[in-house]
């Protein structure tokens, strides 16, 4: 409160009085005295200010030595109990009168009035999470009783619940004070019949429940995502949505099938305890992608007007806070290359980021660190390219099992599909974590490691090795969609299993340096025009790179750093693991360069090995290569 504005009819009113009486703090109040006399004496009124000040302190402590009189006679200080039509809960709320009419006290000074309707707080959520608290306050405006779940500092400060006339609830600067205090009277008067419950900001497992199926842990973040919470829920008939899918299923098609499979397994992550991973459908647009992306979303929600399905469009925050409230539900991204395209080369990066399971930490005002955001679940994705490319990281390319469409479309009428989903949705995956309840995760972990061990028998059979990062997710989807074949849809139409095999990436494949040497190749080849070739006449060189000779790309060490660059490889880590391959030619001192004359300048390059020391350039297929060349 500001004194040095008021004139002297303010400084003596009893608004002013009465605002500094409510000061519970007495330093707080003695302070805001004195400032109150200063200005009292500047406008020749300090008399009068001092009269009324002492008689309110007077007042004041007669109140209190009435208090403690019904205290010492076993009284209580007030009988009075919220009374309000059409709620079930009623408290002890102390010196409040609290009705039909709303919430008030007297004081001295008068009434003081706290909200002009019902409210009560019914209930304190201790999050699982945070271990922070949050209130369940329940008012009446109008006809219709509300329920809000908020921060529990946002009821203990006067100028924060003010934010709750956001929700509808009558409160201003005027009676927030009073507000306050009415709230925090009626919690701490009544602690033990105020329900106390566990809650959690995250949607998915909290240890053996799953929210928001179950209703023993409360969810208390609505507030925040509203529309995708609202979206997670049942809606038109469940023979509806079965009798469309066991159709498509039964065309064996792989495309909606994998896509459903990994949609369920995306809840058997955490369980399993496996880390998140990337399931890419990639192919020629308007052949039915994003239908088959919105019959995967449908499992669990509404399928239609990106409520469920992440916007592509949405900058990586918001992609991160997303995927931490879904938490083990799918995380759906439609045009996967929006998002792909502003990572430019740097793609990687941002499958590293979502598989990892873990946000960045972020700091907060109190100079500590927030909460990390977390989640393990599965990203289904869709794309017209590969989301693997040539310059991708090895740790990148094995968290991503894509996807290649078979030719033609998908669905015979994707118009009929997203007609029934958008009407028909979200049995099937309240139904599967029951399911899933039931069978237990012990049993379930045993029918993922069977999935895993035949895949790698399977691998040892024809004589490759997968990459253990792409055979546990497989292993995972295949078991969801195991379970969902024999217990929910029962039509028999199992995953083929060793179509889903040849998805696997093989673990040679995978090599970041193995890749990284087999795109130089493809560069060299290329650009042959950029190089010297043994024996040739040619002066018109725009831009030289080096020579080819013997066996050998020699090339320029910056040209050589710029190929490494673009393919997204440590030159150093590339230089090492050729070295060991024997793919390049080392010093006498030891050095991976050696002096090469070019156009009359001495240069240190680097001399890769070529394929059958020729000028064709072919793809390498394994780590050994396909010819015999002695450098000596």
């Amino acid at each position: 409160m500001s004194f040095e504005q008021m004139d002297k009819d303010a400084i003596l009113s009893i608004k002013t009085i009465e605002s500094i009486m409510d000061e519970d703090d007495l330093l707080a109040r003695e302070v805001m005295i004195q400032e109150a006399m200063d200005r009292a004496e500047q406008l020749k009124c300090l008399t009068k200010f001092k009269t009324l000040i002492n008689a309110a302190k007077k007042e004041e402590k007669r109140l209190i030595e009435l208090a403690k009189r019904d205290v010492r006679a076993g009284a209580k200080t007030s009988n009075n109990v919220t009374d309000f039509t059409g709620c079930d809960e009623s408290y002890d709320c102390g010196a409040w009168v609290a009705n039909d009419n709303g919430v008030r006290t007297y004081t001295v000074m008068g009434e003081r009035l706290a909200c002009y309707h019902p409210i009560i707080p019914v209930a304190r959520m201790i999050n699982i999470q945070t271990g922070k608290e949050k209130v369940k306050l329940k008012f009446k405006k109008g006809a219709m009783w509300k329920d809000i779940v908020i921060d529990k500092s946002i009821i203990a400060s006067s100028s924060k619940i003010v934010a709750l006339a956001d929700y509808g609830v009558s409160v201003t600067s005027e009676n927030s004070k009073a507000l306050v205090s009415y709230l925090s009277d009626v919690e701490n008067l009544n602690v033990e019949e105020i329900e106390v419950r566990n809650s959690t900001s995250k949607l998915g497992w909290i240890k053996d429940d799953f929210v928001p199926y179950d209703v023993n842990v409360y969810f208390d973040n609505e507030s925040n995502f509203k529309m995708l919470y609202e979206s997670i829920r049942k809606e038109g008939k469940r023979e509806k949505w079965y009798d469309l899918v066991k159709g498509i299923r039964a065309t064996s098609r792989l495309e909606p099938k994998i896509y459903m499979a990994s949609a369920f397994a995306s809840v058997l992550i955490e369980p399993l305890n496996a880390l998140p991973f990337i399931v890419n459908l990639w192919g020629d647009t308007g052949k039915g992608k994003t239908v088959a992306l919105m019959l995967a979303a449908s499992i669990y929600a509404f399928p239609g007007n990106n409520e469920y399905v992440t916007d592509p469009k949405s900058t990586i925050t918001a992609l991160e806070t997303r995927t931490n409230f879904l938490n083990n539900f799918p995380v759906l991204i439609d045009d996967m290359s929006q998002i792909k395209n502003r990572f430019d080369d740097d793609f990687s990066t941002l499958v590293y980021f979502l598989c990892s399971g873990k946000g960045k930490e972020r700091s907060n005002v109190n100079l500590g660190i927030n909460a990390t955001n977390s989640w393990k679940n599965v990203f289904l994705t869709n794309n017209e390219h590969s989301l693997v490319t040539e310059t991708m990281q090895g740790g990148a390319v094995n968290r991503i099992i894509d996807v290649e469409m078979e030719e033609g479309y998908i669905f015979d009428n994707g118009n009929h599909v997203v007609e029934v989903i958008k009407k028909n949705y979200g049995y099937a995956g309240e139904e599967f974590i029951e399911l899933v309840k039931d069978i237990g995760f012990d049993e379930i972990s045993k029918i993922q490691k069977d999935f895993q061990q035949r895949i790698q028998d399977r691998a040892k059979e024809i004589g490759v090795e997968k990459e253990e990062k792409q055979v546990l997710p497989m292993s995972i989807i295949l078991t969801a969609d195991k379970l969902a074949t024999e217990n929910l849809f029962n039509d028999g139409q199992y995953l083929d299993f060793e179509t889903c095999f040849n998805l696997l990436k093989d673990k040679d494949a995978v090599s970041e340096n193995q890749r990284a040497y087999e795109y130089m190749i493809s560069e060299i080849g290329i650009n042959k025009n950029n190089f010297i070739i043994q024996g040739s006449n040619r002066d018109d060189y725009r831009q030289i790179w080096g020579v080819l000779e013997n066996g050998y790309a020699i090339l320029l060490k910056n040209i050589f750093d710029k190929i490494c660059k673009e393919a997204n490889c440590s030159s150093r880590t590339f230089l090492s693991w050729a070295r060991k391959k024997d793919l390049i030619r080392v010093g006498k001192d030891g050095k991976n360069t050696l002096n090469k004359r070019i156009n009359g300048m001495t240069q240190r390059c680097i001399w890769l090995k070529i394929p059958d020391g020729s000028n064709e350039f072919v793809e390498v297929e394994d780590e050994q290569l396909p010819f015999d060349f002695d450098p000596k």
